[in-house]
């Protein structure tokens, strides 16, 4: 039977999530950055919201754990390690932030490991792959 759609999809040609990892690295990033942003903004104009930390750490975390499994998933299009360990250690320092002790230089750390795993995923993807 003859194929109704002679153009493949992005998402059949394996391409469909290549906007995942960048898309939670940055969710991550305003979720802490962006909500600490606002916040400080409404108290500079004298109205004060309560924020569960905990849920404000876990949807953070969630973000970060998402953009690093979109790495890991890269992996198998590219055939290097090399993004999925850094995103593997700037999730798990992010994580341990948010959950164990707070450190803004581990913090920044783990934020600045995503971002270059993400821009080295996204780099791997685009080249050919070697035999």
């Amino acid at each position: 039977m003859a194929d109704r759609w002679p153009v493949k999809t992005s998402l059949q040609a394996g391409q469909g999530w290549d906007w995942l990892p960048g898309v939670a690295t940055a969710c991550s990033i305003l979720a802490c950055y962006g909500t600490l942003a606002i916040l400080t903004l409404l108290s500079f104009m004298g109205i004060g919201i309560g924020l569960h930390e905990g849920a404000w750490a876990g949807a953070i975390s969630a973000f970060a754990v998402v953009a690093a499994l979109g790495i890991a998933h890269g992996w198998r299009r590219h055939g290097k390690a090399g993004p999925a360990g850094l995103a593997a250690i700037g999730a798990a320092l992010i994580l341990w932030t948010m959950f164990g002790e707070y450190g803004r230089a581990t913090e920044l750390a783990g934020f600045a490991a995503l971002v270059a795993a993400t821009i080295w995923d996204w780099r791997a993807k685009r080249t050919p792959r070697q035999a």
